[in-house]
């Protein structure tokens, strides 16, 4: 037969104040008592079959007793008996001397008095005392007062310890979403730091599920997005770096916004959890010509405030980003013309759910009311627009008053300005010095099977853009590029006239033309062929763009095509004002331009 392995001991430490008589007579047989009932004591630190031995250390003095909790502050007792008599003329003071020496561990102070000093134990017992056993008395009735305060004591140790971890835990998980917000911030950079674009981001949680991202397009244009994923907290937020990623990644190198949508939408579907997924407005604004293309999916109706006070709201018609996959996902934008000192809304749900004192959701009336109220307001002082959202803000705070939110609070403001103020608004890239002499070329061509289901001009622009010298000339290389690109594609192989955009309704009947024509080309190409040459103060890229279509008598149409739109719309006239050189060749299928520096 296996020994019998020995009950573990739990030691509780007792140290008393008491007169000899009171020790020596009463006592005694209250903590034998208290020791020899093991099960009893077993119950108190939730430890079954734990056996008890009290360690009990008696002072003769309150000075020994001071002297007794200084030697040993890391084995502090379970347990005070203190003597009425023996704590001095000032109990209060002797009360809560102790309570220092205890600092934050909370133990049960028991006073022992007589008939006689009822008025000591009260003033006792009102300073901060738990208990208080009166003599003579049954020492079964000591032991249970006894037993119930040290259960007391053994209930806030384990209290403590748990709010002790809670508080770690919390502070662990602060600690992680500030690594993870440090993270979130150099992905989602300070793009939206635009004089015409300001917001107020209002979270509940050092890191959200609300999003704002904004950036300057290589078009010139302006990229806006406004996301809400679902839930709070860090859990919403695990998609929000790969949007933004995705987003800026995408901007940068001058993809269309129905293309930057569809690619955000399916990599949320792939990797987003089932159940969480992202609410958003994209809008795009283009200072050049005056016009805002807007897709609004799953948030709140958005807005468009014109000078006048005229109200436009933009409606939700798509389902949020992440919750259907490519081939059942659609996009419906709408196009809106602005005027200089429009400006455009957007915003999550949480600003209008926040709520008061009462109950009460701030709502849409409330928010349509402060918006045409600041239009006065924008008009009278142009210089201090910001005046607008601010307003908007404060609207808000003094209707919620001090009542915690549950919601992020997320609200962007978007003014038209001209192009020339938006370009002046955003940093350009700081210009490379060329060290050495640089040549390079480059050559691409796109067939119909990739031309039907892919823009070339990212890819082209993205190529041009890793030579760190031609970063900041951007804007014009998508113009020249884009424009090239869509001339060949849209009168060389679609073969579409320009003279339809002049009819009614021409603008649009030309690209359903242009999308249907597209779907069915079975045959051609467009090549690009880039050469590059720089030096240390000079440089020029030369652009050839030659497309399989049958071309067209570019010498008897030239006078033409210096007045404007009869040859190709606007485009070749804008890249004779950028460009130095501007020749066709063979056919009339072949471009050349020259950029240079």
């Amino acid at each position: 037969m296996s020994a019998i392995e020995p009950m573990p001991v739990k030691c509780l430490r007792l140290i008393s104040l008491l007169k000899p008589e009171q020790r020596d007579h009463h006592m005694q047989r209250a903590l034998d008592l208290l020791q020899f009932e093991k099960c009893d004591i077993s119950s108190i630190s939730r430890e079954r079959g734990v056996a008890t031995t009290v360690d009990h250390v008696s002072c003769q003095d309150f000075a020994m007793l001071q002297s007794e909790l200084q030697v040993l502050p890391d084995a502090l007792p379970n347990l005070l008996l203190l003597s009425v008599a023996l704590l001095g003329e000032n109990v209060s003071a002797a009360l809560a001397a102790l309570r220092e020496a205890f600092q934050e561990r909370y133990i049960p102070i028991v006073i022992v008095g007589e008939e006689s000093d009822a008025a000591q134990i009260g003033n006792a017992m009102e300073s901060g005392a738990n208990d208080f056993v009166m003599l003579p008395t049954d020492p079964k009735l000591i032991k249970s007062k006894l037993q119930a305060q040290l259960k007391v004591g053994s209930m806030h140790a384990i209290m403590s310890q748990q709010h002790r971890e809670i508080s770690n835990n919390h502070q662990h998980i602060l600690r992680e979403q500030q690594m993870a917000k440090e993270v979130f911030n150099k992905v989602a950079h300070d793009s939206a730091e635009l004089a015409n674009v300001r917001h107020w981001l209002s979270p509940i949680a050092v890191f959200n599920g609300d999003i704002l991202l904004a950036t300057p397009t290589p078009s010139g244009s302006l990229l806006v997005l406004m996301g809400d994923f679902t839930g709070h907290g860090l859990g919403a937020a695990i998609g929000t770096i790969p949007l933004a990623s995705t987003f800026y990644g995408m901007a940068s190198k001058g993809f269309a916004m129905y293309d930057i949508i569809t690619e955000l939408n399916s990599k949320l579907h792939a990797l987003l959890p089932t159940g969480v997924f992202c609410c958003a407005c994209v809008a795009q604004i283009n200072f050049q010509d005056g016009v805002a293309e807007v897709w609004n999916a799953g948030l709140p109706d958005c807005y468009i405030l014109r000078q006048n006070s005229e109200l436009l709201e933009i409606n939700s018609s798509a389902l949020a980003l992440g919750i259907m996959g490519s081939d059942a996902f659609a996009i419906e934008s709408k196009r809106y013309n602005l005027e200089q000192g429009d400006r455009i809304y957007l915003l999550s749900d949480g600003l209008l759910e926040t709520e008061n004192t009462a109950g009460e959701q701030y709502g849409e009336l409330r928010l349509q009311k402060a918006l045409t109220s600041t239009t006065q307001n924008h008009v009278q002082a142009p210089a201090q627009s910001a005046a607008g959202l601010e307003s908007i803000k404060q609207d808000v705070l003094e209707f919620i008053g001090e009542h915690c939110r549950a919601d992020d609070i997320s609200l962007v403001e978007i003014e038209m300005v001209s192009a020339e103020q938006f370009e002046s608004f955003y940093d350009k890239t700081t210009k490379h010095k060329v060290q050495q002499p640089v040549s390079w070329s480059l050559q691409y061509e796109f067939r119909a099977e990739s031309l039907r289901h892919q823009d070339p001009v990212p890819l082209v622009l993205h190529s041009l853009l890793e030579e760190p010298n031609l970063r900041q000339y951007s804007g014009q290389l998508f113009s020249i590029i884009s424009e090239l690109y869509n001339n060949a594609l849209d009168h060389g192989l679609l073969q579409l006239s320009s003279s339809i955009k002049q009819q009614e309704q021409g603008f649009a009947r030309y690209y359903d033309m242009r999308q249907r024509r597209l779907q069915e080309l079975d045959s051609g190409n467009v090549r690009f062929e880039l050469d590059y040459r720089a030096t240390s103060d000079s440089g020029a890229l030369t652009v050839e763009v030659i497309d399989s279509g049958p071309g067209f008598d570019y010498k008897a149409k030239q006078s033409a095509d210096k007045g404007g739109d009869v040859l190709h719309g606007r485009g070749i006239a804008l890249l004779r004002t950028i460009c130095r050189k501007v020749e066709y060749q063979g056919s009339g299928n072949h471009v050349r331009v020259e950029y240079g520096w």
